[in-house]
């Protein structure tokens, strides 16, 4: 099936009275072919244009109080907390406070003050970022190690609650984290009863690990405001580590413009073939069939053929008519909307045609306004790629943070990533205190969605994981849940190839759902998908210990749908045990609630 997506690939959002099968198309193209029109930009798919409105949040517009907490880690987890928040432009001087968290309410006495950064939203310039505001940011340096905390922000009057957060142990100790896939759409609605169930069955975690796209549109302020308040006070309590997805990426200005889309079909009896070309060069499939062969003895298009996109997802009719002397051609969706074909050419079989469509463009793609100012994550990545592009060590385990929206656009970047991960690595396993690796990214390795396929980031990056036997591949985008171990095939720096090798798990925390591949993984070498969901939201809590991982995924009502163990045996591969649960029949479109988008 293919899936709308406002994917780095995807160019055109359709104007409403057009075709649903043009609106298929118009939200699947690539980013590589934009065209330009007026500004540097192109045609690009967006979830506001989906027709959902929403009331504006009472914390939509910033206030001189502070809100959207969110809690992170910009440096070493054992010595150090990191905080961001929110306030509107007339608020200066904005500070942190954080004192060791005591028993007597007087504790707030030992509190030592932190002036913040600030830095300014330009929503002047930004059509989604809707409001001018602050972002605010603080680094606790200092801490004690496997300490609790009690910290504060605001500008010395108005301040937040008094917040616990806790640091990291020192040492390698025993610790558990919650994964997440896509949070992405219906955030406030429907994702927020997952985070909430995740934290109350695991509220002693260390932190939360996000694989990308946490909204629908990159700068719009109201989702960030969703985002916020469905994870609510839990963000500003547990460390939240993130890497961007693809719609963490967008242009900062949209317009619209009428734009020529080419076709071309050839008919052969009773069947046609051909494709919609976009503006951009980009073409999608067009297939059609009609009852009856032409009546002349040459195989001629004129008639009227029934056509579909997506296996007959999007249906209609193409009617071709010999005129005296020219052509005529127009194409009727499902529901009646009529698009007549100008410039019809036939040259025996083959008719070509172009149609116009209003599209809404979109300037060059840019990470989100919100991204940098609302986190605060590490900068020993990549220069131009910092805080997307990390790592961080917890307790005996490094995390890997790729960004593969910036990587899947530009070869250079790639490169530079690619380069970054290996030294990364290789200095990983020459630290004995790490025991575990854990990647986090948010297009897969191996897709589990139809027609999606991340070749370069594979060819690239699945080596380098199998030389240096990473553990575990934490990633999201494909709207389902897929895990499996691959078979290394390079022998790493531990010998433990070439089985039991690197396991990779897609999953998604949001309401947004696709359908797995029909072959699931079989198109992929060296890797079998052993657990699979459709219609599903899920979170996954990882249990770290100093020779085993526990790995459990949990469906949004707290049920465990999946769950394994990766044992370290000295000079050996880890050993994969798979819990009785992995065994139950997996859930799909066709045995759980008929699947409407919320």
């Amino acid at each position: 099936m293919l899936h709308v997506d406002r994917a780095p690939h995807s160019l055109l959002v359709l104007s409403l009275v057009l075709l649903p099968l043009i609106s298929l198309l118009a939200s699947c193209t690539d980013a590589t072919s934009r065209a330009s029109e007026g500004k540097a930009g192109a045609s690009h798919a967006h979830g506001h244009a989906t027709g959902h409105s929403h009331a504006e949040l009472p914390s939509a517009s910033p206030s001189p109080y502070p809100d959207r907490v969110v809690l992170n880690w910009s440096k070493d987890p054992a010595s150090t907390l990191s905080v961001t928040w929110r306030t509107d432009p007339t608020v200066t001087g904005a500070q942190a406070q954080i004192a060791p968290a005591r028993a007597e309410p007087s504790f707030y006495t030992k509190a030592r003050t932190v002036s913040a950064q600030t830095t300014t939203i330009p929503a002047g310039k930004v059509d989604q970022a809707n409001v001018a505001a602050k972002y605010h940011s603080v680094t606790f340096e200092g801490l004690e190690a496997d300490s609790l905390y009690a910290y504060r922000v605001g500008d010395g009057t108005r301040w937040s609650e008094w917040i616990h957060a806790e640091t990291a142990a020192a040492e390698p100790e025993p610790f558990s984290f919650i994964y997440l896939g896509d949070a992405q759409n219906n955030v406030r609605s429907h994702w927020s009863r997952l985070i909430r169930q995740a934290y109350s069955d695991a509220s002693g975690v260390s932190f939360m690990l996000h694989a990308g796209d946490l909204v629908n549109n990159a700068h719009r302020n109201l989702e960030w405001g969703h985002w916020n308040e469905a994870g609510g006070f839990v963000q500003s309590m547990v460390p939240n580590v993130a890497v961007p997805g693809n719609h963490e990426y967008e242009g900062y200005e949209h317009w619209t413009a009428r734009d020529t889309f080419t076709v071309e079909v050839t008919a052969s009896s009773t069947e046609m073939t051909g494709t919609i070309m976009e503006p951009g060069g980009n073409p999608e499939s067009l297939e059609a069939t009609r009852r009856e062969a032409s009546p002349s003895s040459d195989v001629s298009p004129v008639g009227t053929w029934n056509y579909n996109v997506d296996n007959g997802e999007y249906v209609g009719t193409l009617t071709i008519e010999k005129g005296s002397p020219d052509y005529t051609a127009t194409m009727v969706s499902e529901s009646g909307t009529e698009i007549p074909l100008q410039n019809v050419s036939v040259d025996g079989t083959t008719l070509t045609g172009e149609f116009l469509m209003e599209v809404e463009k979109e300037s060059e793609e840019k990470l989100s306004v919100h991204w940098r100012p609302q986190f605060t994550l590490p900068t020993n990545g990549p220069e131009g790629l910092k805080e997307t592009v990390y790592y961080l060590d917890h307790q005996g385990m490094r995390i890997v943070a790729l960004n593969t929206e910036a990587a899947r656009n530009d070869d250079e970047v790639l490169a530079a990533q690619t380069e970054w991960l290996r030294s990364t690595l290789e200095d990983t396993r020459q630290d004995d205190e790490i025991r575990w690796i854990v990647a986090t990214f948010h297009h897969p390795m191996f897709s589990s969605g139809e027609g999606r396929t991340n070749e370069r980031l594979r060819e690239e990056w699945r080596p380098i994981f199998d030389e240096y036997n990473v553990d575990l591949v934490m990633q999201g985008h494909d709207h389902t849940y897929a895990r499996g171990q691959a078979e290394n095939l390079t022998q790493g720096v531990s010998a433990r190839s070439p089985e039991g090798g690197t396991v990779y798990v897609n999953s998604v925390s949001g309401a947004k759902m696709y359908e797995i591949k029909p072959d699931r993984w079989d198109d992929f070498e060296n890797i079998t998908m052993e657990r699979g969901a459709e219609n599903t939201q899920l979170y996954q809590v990882v249990r770290v210990e100093r020779d085993t991982m526990k790995y459990r995924s949990y469906t949004a009502t707290g049920t465990l749908y999946d769950a394994f163990d990766l044992v370290r045996r000295p000079g050996k591969p880890n050993e994969m045990i798979e819990r009785d649960v992995a065994n139950t029949p997996e859930r799909t479109h066709e045995n759980t609630l008929e699947y409407a988008r919320p």
